[in-house]
């Protein structure tokens, strides 16, 4: 048995600009490979929209997108489901072979329907949210555990109070599509791979836009990010990393098991790092220049994006309003997709008080420091810093006496 585990298609992203092809080509792409591999199931992780209220278009693109899945593919049998609430079912049925979550971008509020359960209401997909299925296919049971993209703030609740419980004799999946502790730490109370449950064969995720294959802490099952399928956040780890899904192959023998990514072709990415210490705005424009334009010099066919972080502080006398990013972006359109970001780029006094408030967060310098300091940096006139340092630990600690005398 094979089934080909994909997620955040983000069908619709940068619809209405040169990139809105991009996510209905990829995914249509990323079937296709996987058809190849005659697969008897395709499982996805949420994110299947960009919105989670897209425009009619975008919806009929996605319906004909999946109505092409489906008759590629034979549907499979349902034997059990088991509720949100723990009813178990036990009633043979059949559904198409896909089987999914939604994810963060397409939940809505409670009693309201998202784009992926459209999709779900037109027969080209299975959705679960807290439940649990046991499908039969050929001589072999699966068991899908699915949990759609909650709010983040309750994410690991809501993965502890669910507590799903493996089929037995069968080869069980769970899904979910929230951030991992592991992968990128929050201030949320978000999920550890340790809150994973135990007794599962597979654990597969979305949300995370690069590939990721872990292992539970405690059972060594893998756990598998297999990525976005189209680019929608060009930072570092984006440029850099793959795009495609898993293929697993599931021998007769239950401990024998092959796990292969797939990729898929994508546009051509740059992310290109630009960082300045007190440079004249002319300077900075024309090492942004260079850095474009050797980017495009590395891409010899389709158009590439390039995103452009520019980093440190600008001269002295100057503002970052004084940049004009705008003869940059003339000489390279049609060569490249360009994004400039320079929300990095600051005053030599704006970094300084940054810096300052750093330290104070970290520890670096009592709040009375740093009190001092901002004193002593905005006198009009030189004073003896000993006496200033006397006088201002006097009030700060309220002994109003000795801060008369010392005046």
């Amino acid at each position: 048995m094979k089934i080909a585990f994909l997620s955040d298609l983000h069908l619709g992203f940068a619809y209405g600009t040169e990139r809105q092809e991009e996510s209905f080509e990829n995914a249509r792409q990323a079937f296709d490979l996987a058809l190849k591999e005659k697969p008897d199931l395709f499982l996805l992780a949420g994110d299947i929209f960009h919105e989670k209220l897209p425009r009619q278009e975008i919806l009929g693109r996605a319906i004909e997108l999946f109505d092409y899945l489906s008759k590629k593919l034979k549907k499979v049998s349902v034997v059990k489901r088991v509720t949100k609430d723990k009813q178990v079912i036990e009633k043979k049925e059949l559904i198409p072979a896909v089987v999914g979550i939604w994810g963060t971008h397409e939940r809505r509020h409670t009693n309201s329907t998202n784009p992926a359960q459209i999709l779900e209401k037109a027969g080209l997909i299975t959705l679960l949210h807290a439940e649990s299925i046991l499908l039969e296919i050929g001589y072999e049971k699966i068991g899908i555990h699915g949990l759609s993209g909650v709010p983040e703030d309750y994410a690991r609740d809501a993965l502890l109070s669910w507590k799903p419980e493996p089929f037995e004799n069968a080869h069980n999946f769970l899904m979910l599509h929230q951030n991992l502790a592991e992968l990128m730490p929050v201030d949320t109370n978000a999920i550890k791979f340790a809150d994973l449950p135990e007794k599962f064969d597979f654990y597969l995720a979305g949300h995370y836009h690069w590939r990721v294959e872990e292992q539970h802490p405690k059972t060594k099952a893998p756990i598998l990010i297999p990525g976005s399928t189209v680019i929608t956040q060009l930072n570092q780890k984006e440029s850099t990393a793959e795009k495609g899904f898993f293929i697993i192959d599931l021998p007769p023998e239950k401990k024998l098991r092959d796990i292969s990514f797939k990729p898929i072709r994508i546009r051509p990415a740059h992310y290109c790092l630009v960082e300045v210490r007190e440079k004249k705005p002319a300077e900075i424009q024309f090492t942004i220049h260079q850095a474009v334009a050797k980017a495009v010099s590395l891409v010899q066919s389709q158009k590439p994006m390039i995103r452009v972080k520019v980093k440190g502080t600008i001269a002295p006398g100057f503002s970052t309003a004084d940049i004009n990013l705008s003869q940059i972006y003339k000489d390279f359109a049609g060569k490249a997709i360009l994004d400039i970001d320079k929300s990095d780029l600051t005053t030599v006094e704006a970094a300084a008080k940054t810096t300052l408030l750093q330290d104070l967060k970290e520890k670096k310098i009592s709040a009375d420091q740093m009190g001092l300091k901002l004193i002593k940096d905005n006198l009009p006139v030189p004073v003896d810093m000993q006496k200033l340092e006397q006088l201002f630990n006097c009030l700060a600690e309220n002994e109003l006496e000795k801060a008369e005398e010392l005046l």
